[in-house]
């Protein structure tokens, strides 16, 4: 017997019939996309340009279409909220679930916070294509945030609520710039167990603030044509965190100060951390000579002047009890590892913002 049928609570339903429901393409008005470029326009969910993606490496391009930091937001009195989502491609993960990397979760606002209400779940036989809803107590307008997959790439995606339901504009994030994430897999998501989980999703409900998400799975390595890229947007806080996917600290010492001087000569003021990896094992040469590099770009910055460089010691990511429960594979986050990098990282994101205020 499938599990599902043993246990009916773990059962999927990928496609539903429920009477009234009207579905909308998120593309179109009132929904706003957050986290993508161009995405109103050009009709393609991507995280940078095509031409621009294609410059730095296959990899890079790739993992372009993938939607980690993508978000929805839109508000409505509906008493349920459907999605049905086409993925561009299935990429299965024995160390990640589908609720992460293929999947959707909401959010709503209650005033206050940014309230997890449930995920869209996507069923093992097939993830690429599927319907699901998240029900709600009671029909009152709500101001919803719906978080996108994070190691999947969404063709069409279309958002369902009651044929007489109101649907508005959502919640506007504040009105600053975004804050620029860049990085490896960690910094992409890998291995949340829902897109909302990742850490700089947390840190954006924290803060009410846009983000960019610029992370890419084993393709972060401070090339050239990627740190011009980053040099042209302009960021309210720029978070640089790509160490994992050097080779060694040799080539991470060819890149690194390299990031920063192309990045803060193109925007002078703009706050930057600099973070260094959160696995780090103190015992590994190696791992100490990275940490050194990250921490020696900061210093170089600090003594030729800049007082707006950062530096996070990846150790304290996971500082606390059960340090050693922060991962689910000795490198890549579960949900424990991702809470506690949004609490180190996001307050230094805080502190950056009051004092650029």
């Amino acid at each position: 017997m499938k599990l599902s049928e043993i246990d009916h609570n773990l059962a999927v339903q990928s496609t539903l019939d429920i009477k009234g429901l009207k579905y909308r393409n998120a593309l179109q008005e009132p929904f706003a996309i957050y986290g993508l470029y161009r995405a109103g326009e050009s009709g393609q969910y991507m995280r940078l340009p095509a031409e621009a993606a294609e410059k730095v490496s296959p990899g890079v391009l790739s993992l372009s279409t993938h939607t980690a930091g993508g978000r929805v937001r839109f508000r409505t009195d509906s008493d349920y909220v459907a999605v049905k989502v086409r993925l561009r491609d299935a990429h299965w993960m024995p160390h990640m679930p589908l609720t992460g990397s293929h999947g959707l979760d909401l959010y709503v606002y209650d005033g206050m916070q940014d309230l997890y209400q449930g995920s869209f779940i996507p069923p093992v036989e097939h993830p690429e294509s599927y319907e699901s809803v998240v029900r709600f107590p009671d029909a009152r307008m709500r101001e919803i945030t719906i978080h996108m997959p994070l190691y999947s790439g969404i063709a069409e995606l279309f958002i369902g609520v009651d044929e007489n339901a109101q649907l508005e504009p959502g919640r506007k994030y504040r009105d600053i710039k975004p804050v620029l994430y860049y990085g490896s897999s960690i910094t992409q998501g890998g291995c949340a167990s829902r897109p909302g989980n990742h850490y700089p999703a947390a840190i954006a409900r924290e803060i009410n603030a846009d983000f960019l998400c610029l992370g890419f799975s084993g393709n972060a390595r401070g090339e050239k044509e990627m740190t011009e890229y980053l040099a042209g947007i302009d960021a309210s806080v720029f978070v640089c965190d790509y160490d994992h996917n050097m080779p060694d600290s040799k080539t991470l010492e060819e890149t690194h100060s390299k990031v920063y001087s192309t990045y803060r000569a193109a925007h002078p003021k703009t706050p930057v951390i600099f973070v260094s990896r959160p696995d780090i094992r103190l015992y590994e040469q190696e791992d100490i000579l990275r940490r050194d590099v990250v921490y020696q770009t900061y210093r170089n910055a600090l003594k030729d002047g800049d007082r707006n460089v950062y530096f996070i010691d990846g150790y304290q990511l996971f500082a606390g009890n059960r340090r050693d429960d922060c991962t689910l594979d000795g490198t890549h986050p579960n949900d424990l590892g991702f809470f506690r990098m949004a609490e180190v990282i996001g307050e230094m994101v805080r502190r950056c913002l009051a004092g650029n205020s």
